[in-house]
């Protein structure tokens, strides 16, 4: 079979733009554009490996998890959905064979025939029974607000049937990243899927390997690794020191390597916080935002986050003393919540960082046990709309699909930071795909414009 089909080596002779049209990878990154003899050929070069640390967790991978910063940043590289979206929303067939057709008043969704993950599992219509309803129980509630429960086809193994449902909103949804299609079973610790990548996870580094049987085109790279850092300047420090391809942020810890391209591949997530039941008036909708608002930018300064504000108002915390939760294992976040803690500490409102295991902050917030947390939020898709039912979904499944059902007009440049007047949680920066590169590799843009496409970045060989 070959190792590079259609969808990734389609990007070699006509470019990006027509790739986006037909399914493709989204334009290169405009400093890492093909070169001259893989255009002349036709071809992108296969093979070599890129390293990088990055200050996020590498022990799980779950693409419906809404709060998983693994997910954010690899979901894409080793899942697929069933359909994708075009520069104007609209849902083209990528897993499926068409789009869903109509049979009486139900909506179906057939797979393309032979399909398998990247560890070998084939795939059928029970896989997007089980997507669909595990999406549906974690961060694609709000996705899937007017998606009723699938059923097995009866007569088509490869199908399943969405009851009383319209084809065209069934597709749309589907085009959520947040409703990846995953065997049945799936395990976020060994994660398994249709993309370029097979992924390969530990509690210090993420592998990535290319997937020859991936299902949209196997990645052009042998292999990415991903090693966890305990810290924002690991990564810079490496790639100073020419011992890692890309600098998490940056270009270098003292001086900027020489040769490095920057780059900036949009939005991964959120960093939010957010307030639990306990936290009294504190808790109430809005308030986390003006808190957040208030915090002084050059306290954050340090810690590479995008675009923040001028502050104003007063950040204050007023509600009781408070464990400020975040996840051990994200250091990104860690650092996040140790410069942000002491800003909203008062005498008798104190406010102390406390790192936890993931599981405990989910546990915690799941009873209501949280005051104060951090945390990363994933977006839905592209645009306002889809940013505030995120952001609804981490705080409250309920309002959340209110939301969805009932969305707001909002205009298409409206922040974030906007959109939370209503929810118990405040946007404090975005997590953005951004840092210093060498040139010889060329980063691909996602299709959606936001976040990168890891199966159609390459690697130019060394000149002889």
């Amino acid at each position: 079979m070959s190792r590079s089909l259609p969808r990734r080596a389609f990007l070699g002779g006509a470019g990006a733009l027509l790739g986006a049209a037909l399914g493709g990878a989204g334009a290169l990154l405009g400093a890492a554009a093909l070169p001259a003899r893989a255009l002349a050929m036709g071809r992108t070069p296969l093979g070599g490996r890129v390293s990088m640390h990055l200050p996020w967790p590498t022990s799980s991978l779950d693409p419906h998890d809404l709060n998983d910063p693994a997910a954010a940043l690899f979901a894409s590289a080793i899942a697929d959905s069933l359909y994708g979206a075009d520069a104007s929303g609209n849902p083209y067939p990528t897993l499926a064979s068409a789009l869903p057709s109509r049979e009486g008043d139900a909506a179906v969704v057939r797979l393309r025939e032979g399909l398998r993950t990247a560890r070998l599992l084939r795939l059928d219509g029970r896989d997007i029974v089980s997507s669909v309803e595990r999406a549906r129980a974690r961060g694609a509630a709000a996705a899937l607000a007017d998606v009723p429960r699938p059923e097995r086809h009866p007569k088509d193994p490869l199908a399943a049937v969405f009851p009383r449902a319209d084809p065209a909103r069934v597709a749309r949804a589907l085009a959520s990243p947040m409703v990846a299609l995953l065997p049945r079973g799936f395990d976020p610790a060994a994660p398994d899927g249709t993309g370029a990548f097979r992924a390969d996870l530990g509690p210090r580094q993420i592998t990535l390997t290319r997937n020859d049987v991936a299902a949209r085109g196997a990645a052009f790279l042998d292999a990415i690794e991903v090693i966890r850092s305990e810290d924002l300047t690991t990564s810079l420090r490496a790639f100073e020191a020419e011992r890692d391809d890309l600098g998490w942020l940056g270009a270098g810890l003292h001086t900027n390597r020489r040769g490095a391209v920057r780059f900036d591949l949009g939005v991964a997530g959120w960093i939010v916080l957010t307030t639990g039941p306990d936290a009294g008036p504190f808790g109430q909708p809005g308030v986390a935002q003006r808190l957040v608002d208030a915090l002084p930018p050059e306290r954050l300064a340090h810690l590479g986050l995008v675009g923040l504000p001028r502050a104003h108002g007063d950040p204050a915390w007023g509600g009781p003393p408070a464990e400020l939760l975040v996840d051990e294992s994200a250091a990104h976040l860690v650092e996040v919540a140790e410069a942000v803690a002491p800003i909203l500490s008062r005498p008798g409102h104190e406010v102390t960082a406390e790192p936890v295991p993931r599981a405990e902050l989910g546990r915690r917030r799941a009873r209501g046990k949280a005051t104060l947390a951090i945390e990363l939020v994933r977006p839905l898709g592209p645009g306002p709309v889809n940013a505030l039912l995120a952001l609804a979904t981490a705080d409250s499944r309920a309002r959340a699909l209110d939301l969805a059902r009932h969305p707001p007009r909002l205009a298409a440049s409206a922040a974030p930071r906007s959109l939370t007047t209503t929810l118990r949680l405040g946007v404090i920066a975005e997590v953005r795909i951004a840092g210093g590169v060498m040139p010889d590799i060329a980063l691909a843009r996602a299709v959606s414009g936001e976040g990168w496409d890891l199966g159609a970045t390459f690697r130019r060989p060394a000149r002889r």
